[in-house]
């Protein structure tokens, strides 16, 4: 599952224009990227939550697509659904680097995914 997560962030690191794509303008619940368009070709998803409007977060949601062909993913998702949350962080929308910052946010829920991971199979 780690290796199919790790090709599936460099996939959404290479996405042209993904940084802007989180802006406080993005309704809660909406996927930010992929675009569905893109389902067959990346096996998560990353969902928005409801933006703060005091500290300019916004809380972004890393999911596993339906199409997903990952075994270790398709296993993950049929135990808790495609709307369950394999990660979470906040993107700093009032960032003056918003490329770095889209970089840190899936650097950060990459590890968080592999770590949901690594506690279920342990049994915690």
């Amino acid at each position: 599952m780690s290796k199919a997560l790790e090709s599936a962030v460099s996939t959404l690191k290479g996405l042209p224009k993904a940084a802007s794509k989180f802006s406080p303008a993005v309704a809660e619940g909406s996927r930010i990227i992929p675009s569905k368009a893109r389902d067959n070709s990346v096996p998560i998803r990353i969902d928005a939550g409801k933006f703060d409007t005091i500290t300019k977060m916004l809380p972004v949601i890393m999911q596993v697509n339906s199409q997903a062909k990952s075994p270790g993913l398709t296993a993950w998702r049929k135990k808790h659904s495609s709307h369950a949350k394999l990660a979470t962080e906040n993107f700093d929308t009032a960032a003056n680097d918003k490329d770095a910052e889209y970089n840190r946010v899936l650097d950060s829920m990459l590890v968080n995914s592999i770590l949901v991971k690594a506690k279920e199979s342990l049994g915690k």
